[in-house]
């Protein structure tokens, strides 16, 4: 490139225009890579922020989902004891007798939560 350059004709004067013509390139190029330092270090503040950020975000989704999966858990047992429950109970409605005394028991349960809510008055 510079055996190019010494080929041509300076079109403005001698060596000195190519000299000062030189040494501006010269600053411009500095001026430009210093300005490029400057966008790589602001990109990388950003790029760590996003690392941040997304590293922030997966202890958070990681959390919900241990949450999620103990919540699961937790239901899988209340369902059992619900369905244990309900048969014991449809075992207990099947016998006539057993059924009377749940009608009475039922009975007796509503008629204390109305007394409940008129002494409360």
């Amino acid at each position: 490139m510079a055996a190019v350059r010494d080929r041509r004709q300076p079109l403005f004067g001698g060596s000195a225009a190519t000299a000062t013509l030189e040494d501006r390139s010269h600053v411009d190029l500095e001026a430009l890579e210093a300005e490029n330092d400057r966008g790589i270090a602001a990109l990388g503040d950003r790029v760590g922020a996003l690392r941040g950020i997304t590293t922030g975000i997966h202890g958070e989704a990681e959390s919900q989902h241990r949450l999620l999966e103990n919540m699961a858990l937790s239901m899988d047992g209340v369902q059992l004891s619900l369905r244990a429950t309900a048969d014991k109970m449809a075992k207990v409605m099947s016998e006539p007798q057993k059924r009377r005394m749940v009608y009475m028991a039922g009975a007796a349960a509503v008629l204390l939560f109305f007394l409940y809510l008129w002494l409360q008055r």
